[in-house]
């Protein structure tokens, strides 16, 4: 997504420079250099400095930390800091230089970023691919009013494109700007995307809410002050708007309390188990070193890495799921989460390539269940929690949830069909897993369903989890076979989607190779006949050559003419009944 070429910076204007040569990316229209760009908030080598300074006292005391407790002095430690403010002060500066040496723009065509003092760089991000938009609010950053903007594109975990760091209403402006692009806008509008440091007073939504003859946020506060009990709520839904980061819009789909949130945790025993076992990991390196070395500031400071790491690991699970709100609207699903660092994601449904649902055994009571989505181009580090769509909701909030964004599982009742899945013992199941009795936790533990929409696997003794690919986002289907595999009778079938995969293991090779044949063919058909409609279509040649080439008439149904989509060849279906 990155090629290296030169780009025009003007010094300070938004205009780029006309005698540049445009960018020589593939796929990247010369429209492009057009397109006025922007520069990042001010005050962003404050926000960006402070990394490089961590990385250089990182290297410098990983090696040499008990060399220099057992060394320290006063004069040492003033000489050091005098070291590190010229170490801040470097890192400051060169920040700086990048700042003032990268910009960005939005177009119709899509968001770019130019970077690079020597060398330049130039990301692109066009707009069919464009997945999704989330804004980022790392504690620093939002300490002082800044969040960054991600880019999500298809194309792995790795693909996207960062615009950082921008005012929170610029934030919230650029991700209305690109998601209007995404959904194919023609253009991109000075208000929907304002220059960086504009005020903003009403340009955006006011702004249309007025010409479309709506009213306005502010008429309607005008209203409200009327009222004290109107302007008591008024006041509750700025805060509510604070708190939440904006995502007050949309249908309520799911809110998680605090004290839901606490009481998952200490209900979760594969995260207790976590806790205790490093908890004695830690204690056990602490007494042996203590033992061996005896009693030290050396000692201490070599194993305090160890003894932070269980503090971070509980607090990650707890900021990926604080303060989670999700909300519907006409571009998604847009969920919330975050106490320190603060994260905000948009899901469309059509982007979704699969969902796994967690029960861990102590959740069975109340019925909790958490929920992610594996979503083209969405990284998650498993601790921001971005692809969890559902941290721990009630059965309401997952009918809500797979509501808005689950493909129908083709069942008379998919929810009833899915809470039967995670409630039923596996051995219980029709379906098929694993004939080697030498597996015996796999044969009653993990079974695998073919649905009308989906497939689904259960696996998961105490922690139950259940993986659903809908057929129509199926893309490689792949068998793998061995001298052992061959022995037992048995072949291991991968389901490949975009940025994903799920293994069924140790099928009985009769049964493997018939699931592999239908899947093969929805491979095959679903998607590509579902998906015409937002297929690109390059200009290979004119349209009116191109309808006189194929016989019809420019301005007819493109519906009427697109063939039908066949049907699957007839055969056997892993229940044993024939498909006609």
């Amino acid at each position: 997504m990155t090629a290296p070429g030169p780009d025009p910076v003007t010094g300070g204007s938004s205009t780029p420079d006309p005698h540049a040569p445009e960018a020589t990316e593939a796929g990247a229209p010369a429209a492009d250099a057009a397109a006025p760009r922007h520069r990042t908030h001010p005050i962003t080598p404050l926000v960006t400095g402070w990394k490089v300074v961590v990385g250089i006292i990182a290297v410098l005391t990983a090696q040499n930390i008990a060399q220099l407790a057992n060394e320290f002095t006063i004069r040492r430690a003033l000489i050091g800091l005098g070291i590190l403010l010229v170490v801040v002060l470097v890192a400051i500066v060169l920040s700086a230089l990048s700042w003032w040496f990268t910009t960005y723009a939005v177009d119709e065509d899509g968001v770019s970023v130019h970077s690079g003092m020597i060398s330049r760089s130039r990301e692109y991000a066009p707009r069919a691919r464009i997945e999704s938009v989330s804004i980022e609010r790392p504690l620093l950053a939002r300490l002082l009013g800044l969040a960054k903007v991600r880019v999500e594109v298809a194309g792995g975990g790795e693909s996207y494109l960062d615009i950082e760091y921008v005012s929170s209403a610029r934030a919230e402006e650029l991700r209305l700007g690109i998601l209007e692009v995404a959904a194919g806008a023609s253009a991109v509008s000075s208000s929907a995307v304002p220059v960086e440091g504009a005020p903003a007073d009403g340009t955006g939504a006011e702004s249309r809410a007025a010409l479309a003859g709506g009213p306005t946020a502010g008429s309607s506060a005008a209203a409200d002050h009327q009222d004290s009990g109107d302007a008591a709520h008024e006041h509750g839904g700025r805060l509510e708007e604070v708190l939440y980061d904006g995502v007050t819009d949309g249908e309520l789909i799911a809110r998680i309390p605090t004290e839901r949130l606490v009481r998952s945790l200490v209900r979760d025993l594969g995260f207790l188990t976590g806790i205790v076992m490093s908890v004695v990991g830690v204690v056990v390196a602490v007494l042996l070193a203590l033992w061996q070395e005896g009693f030290s500031i050396a000692i201490l400071a070599a194993l305090a890495p160890t003894a932070i790491a269980v503090p971070k690991y509980v607090f990650g699970r707890i900021d990926s799921g604080w303060g989670f709100v999700s909300r519907f609207s006409e571009r998604g699903l847009r969920m919330r989460r975050g106490l320190a660092n603060t994260r905000t994601d948009n899901i469309a449904a059509g982007r979704i390539q699969r969902f796994d649902l967690r029960r861990p055994f102590l959740w069975r009571g109340p019925g909790w269940t958490a929920v992610s989505a594996t979503v083209a181009g969405i990284d998650d580090d498993d601790e921001n929690g971005a692809t969890s769509v559902l941290p721990v909701g009630t059965r309401e909030e997952l009918r809500q949830t797979l509501g808005r964004l689950s493909a129908p599982l083709g069942t008379d009742d998919d929810l009833a069909t899915l809470e039967h899945l995670l409630t039923a013992r596996a051995r219980d199941l029709p379906g098929l897993r694993t004939p080697v009795r030498w597996y015996w936790i796999a044969r009653r533990t993990e079974v695998s369903i073919l649905l009308p929409g989906a497939l689904v696997h259960r696996s998961g003794l105490v922690s139950r989890t259940l993986s659903v690919v809908p057929r129509e986002r199926i893309q490689e289907l792949r068998l793998e076979d061995g001298p052992l595999a061959r022995r037992l009778g048995v072949l291991d079938l991968h389901v490949e989607g975009a940025g994903d995969s799920l293994l069924l293991e140790n099928l009985r090779r009769e049964d493997a190779l018939a699931v592999h044949a239908v899947l093969a063919a929805d491979a095959r058909t679903l998607r590509r006949y579902r998906d015409r409609e937002s297929w690109p279509r390059p200009a290979l040649a004119p349209v009116g050559a191109a309808a006189q080439a194929s016989g019809t008439d420019p301005g007819s149904d493109p519906e009427q003419e697109r063939p039908a989509a066949p049907a699957p060849a007839p055969g056997p279906r892993p229940d044993g009944r024939e498909t006609r």
